[in-house]
């Protein structure tokens, strides 16, 4: 398509399809996730908008006029009439909106996921199909854990939904996903250099930050240099982390890949020396930020602003409209210093915008502080 090698990544709700894509995209594709395509095509002034709730009702709508995902998604996961109903509204815009930015991409491999991929007839114009799948168990317990659903709520989504089996029949490659994600990310890797990524893996020769151990606290560090962060910090990643947490065990290398490939990831660097880091997401034009971590307390007023200044840039490029930062409750007063001068704002929850408050909700842990940045007056109509 295009001049471009296009796969199409699809599974079942809650089987790790993001998962995979985050990896795709650490290897050098270039990533659209159809479900994000259609979180912004639905928003209010968006081309989705106005035919939902003429079909579903204004009582879809939250108190600020936007369609309420969950309420939404009570009356069509409970109806598979409604739920084809909405597919039959959303698919030819979203298909189209995907076309258009494979077109653009820059790549030459482009990964698509889409959960109806197949169904949707999108799977007929890529060259390939990848199917996640994951047991019902670890299904279940991710959308208990990471969507707050109710275990009821939960199956229902499950069921909803056709079986596995369909998917993969449809393959060219299965990926499971049920259970230790370094063994998922060693079937991504493998089957990725299948598809003729062992010449652009070339590419990817980025010098491979082998982090020496942090500066000591009290050293006068040279001006940090940020970069996304590569496999290859980790290590270092995680005792940074298990040195900014105060606790004796550092993660392993398997929690370390889980964080990874759930967010992007910034470090500050002095030559061989890992300074600080920050994770940064995006999702429905809300950037949520956390990790923010510097080595130490006097190192925030230059390597903690470099980290927050790259965080905003990444945020902007990407449209988002607010940053959610959830720092550390014990966090250094130098730290609290460059959250203010940033813009920053300690904020309840209670007091955010409905769909702001969701994605609060979602990843605002125990023992973390909520701080707003808002990065537009006024929230974005349509997508760009």
């Amino acid at each position: 398509m295009q001049g471009k090698y296009v796969i199409g990544l699809t599974g079942n709700i809650a089987t790790g399809k993001s998962l995979v894509l985050r990896m795709l995209k650490e290897l050098g594709a270039y990533t659209i996730d159809a479900d994000d395509l259609v979180h912004v095509l639905m928003r209010r002034g968006g081309p989705l908008y106005d035919r939902i709730v003429a079909e579903f009702g204004r009582e879809i709508l939250d108190e600020d006029g936007q369609i309420d995902r969950r309420k939404l998604g009570n009356i069509v996961f409970a109806d598979r009439q409604a739920l084809a109903h909405l597919e039959r509204i959303t698919h030819p815009i979203v298909i189209q909106t995907a076309q258009e930015l494979i077109a653009r991409a820059l790549a030459n491999i482009v990964a698509v996921e889409a959960i109806k991929l197949i169904e949707s007839g999108m799977a007929d114009q890529y060259d390939a199909i990848w199917v996640v799948t994951a047991n019902k168990e670890a299904q279940l317990s991710r959308l208990m854990s990471k969507r707050k659903l109710s275990e009821a709520q939960a199956r229902l989504r499950i069921e909803a939904q056709p079986p596995q089996e369909e998917k993969v029949r449809r393959a060219q490659v299965v990926i499971d996903n049920s259970g230790d994600v370094l063994e998922t990310w060693k079937a991504v890797q493998r089957h990725f250099a299948a598809v003729q990524r062992a010449a652009a893996a070339a590419q990817t020769s980025r010098p491979t930050a082998e982090a020496a151990a942090p500066s000591a606290p009290g050293m006068a560090a040279p001006a940090p240099q940020i970069r996304r962060a590569r496999r290859a910090d980790l290590e270092a990643m995680a005792r940074l982390w298990a040195h900014a947490m105060r606790v004796p065990i550092v993660p392993t290398a398997a929690d370390m890949m889980e964080r990874f490939f759930s967010k992007g990831y910034f470090v500050a660097c002095a030559g061989q020396q890992l300074l600080g880091m920050v994770g940064l997401r995006a999702e429905n034009l809300i950037a949520t930020v956390d990790d923010c971590i510097v080595y130490s307390a006097e190192l925030w007023p230059e390597v903690g602003q470099a980290l927050l200044e790259v965080v905003e840039r990444e945020a902007r490029h990407l449209s988002c409209e607010v940053i959610l930062l959830f720092a550390h409750q014990d966090s250094k007063a130098e730290a609290i210093e460059t959250f203010e001068k940033n813009g920053y704002r300690k904020t309840s929850t209670s007091d955010l915008p409905r769909m702001w408050r969701q994605a609060a909700e979602e990843y605002l842990s125990q023992g973390a502080i909520l701080w707003v940045k808002k990065l537009l007056e006024r929230q974005i109509m349509k997508p760009i």
